[in-house]
């Protein structure tokens, strides 16, 4: 699913169990509105329990971005399911830590598919070593 015009798509694939989210472009405004409709779809619709978040794409993200994404979080721990952020960009990585947000999500620094091993194997937390 692309925006025209925006740069932006959604790609989204399943491994072991997983949802995986491919996030290209900015998520900003202009595009968090369509993940949040996907990510309820894929949460509260189909019912998915282990979501990966794949930022490797992702060029930037602000207020608007986070709050889909904190929204995403709470569906998926109110429900008992996981969602881990994977390979930001250091941009995008920056971003999380300038929000104080680096604490509240799983965030894998280096993008791990779940068919290669859990996608929380190689998990640490931003700003920490690791």
């Amino acid at each position: 699913m692309a925006l025209h015009g925006t740069g932006f798509s959604l790609v989204f694939s399943r491994a072991l169990g997983n949802v995986i989210v491919h996030i290209h472009g900015a998520l900003d405004a202009t595009t968090a509105p369509e993940l949040k409709d996907r990510l309820v779809d894929v949460i509260d619709g189909q019912g998915n329990r282990q979501l990966v978040l794949d930022l490797r794409k992702t060029t930037r993200i602000d207020s608007n971005g986070f709050s889909v994404l904190l929204d995403a979080l709470h569906r998926q721990r109110d429900r008992g399911g996981d969602l881990v952020v994977s390979g930001p960009t250091s941009d995008v990585a920056v971003a999380f830590e300038a929000a104080g947000l680096e604490k509240d999500f799983v965030i894998t620094p280096a993008w791990t598919h779940p068919a290669h091993g859990a996608a929380t194997a190689h998990v640490r937390r931003l700003g920490r070593g690791g």
